[in-house]
């Protein structure tokens, strides 16, 4: 079941990326770089504040719901903690902007920067209140309602961007969408919610999820810093438009995180029921697994991303070259977070919430670090001139920052469960090194470059490259029709709907 509830997660990712691509090809072909840098601003801007409605929370509900606590009151304690923490983060944002404006007597770039930012401010107060559903969904991993939230937030943004950006509104119109999209997740959710109990909050579960959540707060805090400040620097240093370039790429390559975020959605509760039953043999052998099933569908993707970049920006960003550099660094985030989650999963399920938080300490050090390096050619005050490489440096900086944080999972794997990780992967590496050879032979020695004009062109180059990389794994035993078959009953579509039907209905 974990597969067929990841294979679920998988397909509307797929539909709310291919959603979202929508979204970005009208935003690139009716806005400017500079709207929609201005949008990517203020979200980043605001998502770091955001810290204060998380605080590690939702792991620690998640982790109690799924070792059996009694759900009312655990759902009570929960949602009374999540209302106390929007609270907080709306505070903390009024109050630094205030700090910023008065006291330091300073301000933002324009006006709309500005009121982008309080919209944005409206968006993430629905979701911290929202998540309190969402979550108690993924601990129940009741997936199919999690989904559908998510897929009706998309639609309804969407819609709204794609008349948005043919009416010519401007960046303050876009940031609305979010608003409006937030809306409908938070009202579907809602009505999935009605049914379960809710209990009066206890003083006692609130212990019990602040001790698990407090090593987690440096773990929120640090991850929304490293994920945001990328874009608030190159805003200071650069341009809004530089910041737009950036923001596309990265929206195209998360794309690619939709698995990682499948498997990782699941693999936490189940890793802590197994942890809950003293199932260290369970533990070892879903981490191979899903590390397995992970490196063997991203690999391919970011291979055939990094090499596509040129053709991927002409089409599926309007011509958006400045992205193209990035689009040839940012896919190996994904690729190094697939790698990872399995990992970060395990160590929150078997109750060593310390782990995670040391690897994001780590990371976020080597983030700041690198992009303050970076980044700004200058930085007049102190006199200190940089290595000005702007948003290419920003790309640089998270992925390597990653790349850390996988090397200290893996070693804390091995001394928690004596896990070394899988030699497989090393097939998948190759396997994709092969396909990028012969694609690249065709695409600059052949010259076939020329001829992927459209949308259809560069989706057909790309499935022939995974029948390469297919093939390539068929051949050293890798790809098995034990893994046909096991892909194949995932993506059975009768077994789809029955599980989504079953689990809306309550069954």
């Amino acid at each position: 079941m974990i597969a067929r509830k990841s294979a679920l997660i998988v397909a509307t990712n797929i539909l709310n990326g291919a959603l979202g691509y929508v979204a970005l090809f009208f935003i690139t072909r009716y806005m400017s770089p500079e709207e929609y840098g201005l949008v990517a601003f203020a979200l980043g801007f605001v998502t770091l504040f955001a810290i204060f409605g998380k605080l590690g929370y939702g792991n620690a509900h998640i982790k109690r719901v799924s070792e059996g606590k009694d759900l009312g009151t655990c759902i009570g304690t929960f949602l009374t903690i999540k209302i106390g923490l929007a609270g907080l983060m709306a505070s903390v944002l009024i109050g630094a902007i205030f700090f910023w404006k008065v006291v330091m007597g300073q301000g933002f770039e324009t006006s709309a920067h500005e009121l982008a930012i309080y919209i944005m401010m409206g968006y993430w107060a629905i979701r911290l209140f929202a998540q309190s559903f969402i979550t108690t969904f993924t601990a129940k991993k009741e997936i199919a309602k999690v989904q559908t939230t998510f897929l009706l937030e998309t639609l309804v943004r969407v819609a709204l961007i794609i008349y948005v950006a043919i009416a010519g509104f401007g960046a303050i119109a876009l940031a609305f969408t979010y608003v409006a999209g937030e809306i409908g997740y938070f009202l579907l959710a809602l009505y999935f919610f009605r049914r379960l109990p809710i209990k009066k909050p206890s003083k006692d579960y609130f212990k019990d999820y602040s001790k698990f959540a407090f090593p987690l707060i440096i773990v929120a805090v640090c991850s929304d810093i490293m994920t945001n400040i990328d874009k608030i620097l190159i805003q200071l240093f650069w341009s809004s438009a530089d910041v737009g370039y950036y923001f596309a790429a990265f929206r195209l390559s998360k794309f690619i995180n939709m698995f990682t975020l499948a498997i990782g959605m699941l693999l936490f509760p189940t890793f802590s029921m197994l942890h809950a039953n003293n199932n260290i043999a369970g533990i070892r052998k879903l981490t191979f697994k899903s590390e397995r099933y992970l490196s063997m569908v991203v690999f391919p993707m970011v291979f055939g991303m990094v090499l596509l970049a040129e053709p991927a920006a002409k089409i599926l960003l309007s011509g958006w070259m400045p992205a193209v550099p990035l689009l040839q660094i940012l896919p190996f985030l994904a690729l190094l977070a697939a790698l990872e989650r399995p990992y970060q999963s395990q160590f929150l399920g078997m109750n060593r919430p310390k782990l995670a938080r040391n690897r994001v300490l780590i990371m976020v050090c080597f983030n700041v670090v690198l992009n303050i390096v970076l980044i700004p050619k200058d930085i007049q005050i102190f006199d200190l001139d940089l290595v000005g490489m702007g948003a290419r440096g920003a790309a640089i900086a998270t992925v390597v920052a990653y790349g850390v944080g996988l090397m200290y999972s893996r070693v804390m794997a091995w001394k928690l469960t004596g896990i070394k990780g899988n030699p497989r992967v090393l097939l998948h590496a190759g396997a994709g090194g092969v396909m990028v050879a012969i694609l690249y032979v065709l695409l600059y020695n052949l010259n076939m470059i020329v001829f992927i004009a459209r949308w259809y062109h560069l989706l057909g180059f790309a499935l022939f490259g995974l029948g390469i990389y297919i093939g390539v794994l068929y051949l050293l035993r890798e790809f098995t029709k034990e893994d046909l078959h096991f892909f194949l009953d995932v993506l059975n579509i009768k077994k789809m709907f029955r599980y989504i039907k079953e689990e809306i209905r309550g069954k």
